[in-house]
């Protein structure tokens, strides 16, 4: 339920292999080209470390891109001053790098010695060699062939493999959107496995970590889940806050945010929370990391994914206003040419609203056209999504399976500026802030009141700007602070803007509920909480939440300026605030 992007930190990687104990010496071709790899980054010579890829690299990272990778990414963690082997198998080997920052990196050659994957993930202590057991071995095994088929997308056939009390509680289309969030990153590093707890393997893969087991007599499995890599170590001392812990909120705020905030690597959180008619905010952290200046609720973070709750809500208006209904068919506003495609001519407004488009999460095209590492999206216009669009095959059949698309809500926008003749930022304005009297969120910096900027922090907690969009900027661009997004959250139980109430109800009606996908106009709710609307973002180096209890008039709004596990926290806010005994 976010905005992410993988590049070359964090990373392409074509070919996956399960790792474990052996081999533990590193294979002597991979070893020598590596190393002569960083060295020739270390002598700041990126075009000759370039030449030392293959044809797959490039095509999945061409030279502009690699170079504005060296020049915005890399060079912050150089010189490498050492190249350990750590592990590895016949394909994949990883090393530990040592340099301005600590990094765990894999490489894989071709048959001709050449680089064909190279990725950068942050420092990880537990990826080394660990011995698996004999009663470990056999689920090894089922691991390794589950993960490697979700790794190339075979999700059904990977699901073939899961015991009736697994399918019992996640069906197959449930299953297809929750390893959606894997291949999200895909390709990755290879599965290193790290330990083994009560029948349950765990593996570490890039920035997750994944466990399965409890092996039936078949051979399947009836565990399985993963989660984000998070740093668990703490910080020494307690960060700076405003929260005076004088109130039963403050108090069950504190609760919530302190574990977070208090971990080593995240720098601020901004929160807000309506409770019982009154507002509150609480603040910790820094804006900028080693400045000791803390934000305020007029703080500005992307808010991601968020983003797509105002495009949903712009549709909802347009719905109002008669100039379209959810059921009419998007290929009515394409442009002609695009418009002929078979397999567009099906595919409903209401349809990109709730992820049931049948649409990738991204076209990864977009690749080709990177020259800006920090911003590799800013060059994808809506020329280039009309081409993909002119050549999109379907492979399932639209409104009836979800799968979350940045695509699909970004293509949304374009087709409202379409209908309505205007950018999308002015439909925002127009429509929702003004109104809402929002002057903290937009899209564009300068534009806003505030000039009070969080700095955000990418996984290796290295400066990195705020998102610029093109084409798809209505799935993700939108900046905020916590004063406005929780005006926003409030505005969702109730305002005196007659057009946005009407709007905001509409987005809230359930359009598509299978499993544990119950999704509004954009808006999910919690399969356990139904009474709870929320939408969480991510942008490189942010991270926001918003959870809305409609029965108990509950709001919470939460910034982060950290590309980790930050949107978390509004799920442990207001679970934290709807606890709180009267």
């Amino acid at each position: 339920m976010t905005f992410r992007y993988v590049f070359i930190i964090a990373l392409f990687i074509s070919t996956t292999c399960l790792v474990s104990c052996k081999p533990e010496n590193s294979d002597k071709r991979t070893d020598a080209v590596t190393k002569l790899a960083f060295r020739y980054l270390n002598e700041h010579k990126p075009d000759s470390a370039f030449q030392l890829t293959d044809t797959d690299f490039r095509k999945r990272l061409p030279y502009a891109a690699f170079i504005s990778s060296y020049q915005e990414k890399m060079s912050m963690m150089l010189p490498f001053t050492s190249v350990n082997f750590i592990i590895g198998n016949d394909s994949v080997s990883m090393y530990k790098l040592v340099g301005k920052i600590t990094v765990n990196c894999y490489v894989s050659l071709d048959k001709r010695g050449k680089i064909k994957t190279l990725g950068i993930i942050p420092y990880q202590a537990d990826i080394k060699p660990v011995t698996i057991n004999p009663d470990s071995r056999k689920l090894d095994m089922l691991a390794h062939k589950v993960l490697d088929m979700i790794q190339h997308n075979q999700v059904d056939d990977a699901y073939l493999f899961a015991g009736d009390v697994f399918k019992s509680k996640v069906n197959a289309n449930e299953w297809r959107s929750s390893t959606n969030g894997i291949l999200t990153f895909a390709p990755m590093p290879p599965a290193v496995f790290i330990g083994n707890s009560d029948g349950v393997n765990t593996y570490a893969l890039g920035i997750f970590r994944i466990s399965i087991g409890s092996l039936t007599k078949e051979g399947k499995f009836n565990t399985f889940y993963f989660q984000l890599y998070t740093q668990k170590d703490k910080k020494a001392n307690k960060v700076l806050t405003d929260n005076q812990l004088k109130t039963r909120v403050d108090s069950a705020a504190d609760k919530a945010i302190s574990p977070y905030i208090q971990t080593m690597g995240n720098v601020g959180l901004s929160a807000a929370v309506f409770y019982k008619g009154d507002t509150y905010f609480y603040n910790y952290g820094e804006r900028q990391k080693g400045h000791y200046n803390l934000p305020d609720n007029h703080t500005l973070y992307d808010i991601g994914s968020i983003t797509k709750t105002f495009t949903s809500t712009l549709l909802a208006i347009a719905v109002n206003q008669k100039k379209v209904t959810l059921e009419t068919l998007i290929a009515k506003y394409l442009p002609d040419s695009v418009a002929n495609n078979p397999d567009l001519q099906k595919i409903t407004f209401k349809q990109l609203a709730n992820h049931t488009s049948g649409f990738p999460r991204d076209d990864l095209g977009y690749r080709i056209k990177v020259t800006d590492a920090n911003q590799p999206l800013k060059n994808y216009n809506a020329s280039d999504l009309f081409k993909f669009l002119k050549h999109f095959k379907q492979t399932t059949q639209p409104g009836t399976e979800y799968k979350y698309s940045n695509l699909a809500v970004g293509l949304l926008g374009v087709l409202l500026e379409r209908i309505y003749q205007k950018p999308f930022p002015e439909l925002v304005s127009q429509y929702i802030t003004t109104p809402l009297k929002m002057s903290e969120t937009g899209l564009f910096v300068d534009s806003l009141k505030t000039k009070d900027l969080a700095q955000g922090y990418d996984m290796f907690i290295e400066p990195v700007p705020y998102v610029k969009l093109a084409a798809i900027r209505s799935a993700g661009d939108i900046k905020s602070s916590t004063s406005d997004l929780i005006t926003y959250a409030k505005a969702q139980l109730s305002t005196k803007e007659s057009t946005l109430n009407a709007a905001f109800q509409l987005t809230h009606q359930v359009t598509f509920d299978k499993g544990n996908s119950i999704v509004g106009l954009v808006w999910y709710y919690y399969p356990d909480s139904r009474n709870i609307l929320q939408h969480a973002g991510a942008t490189y180096g942010y991270r926001a939440a918003v959870c809305i209890d409609l029965n108990k008039q509950i709001a919470v709004a939460v910034l982060t300026n950290n590309a980790s596990n930050g949107n978390e926290v509004g799920w442990n806010l207001i679970k934290a605030i709807q606890e709180i005994k009267n």
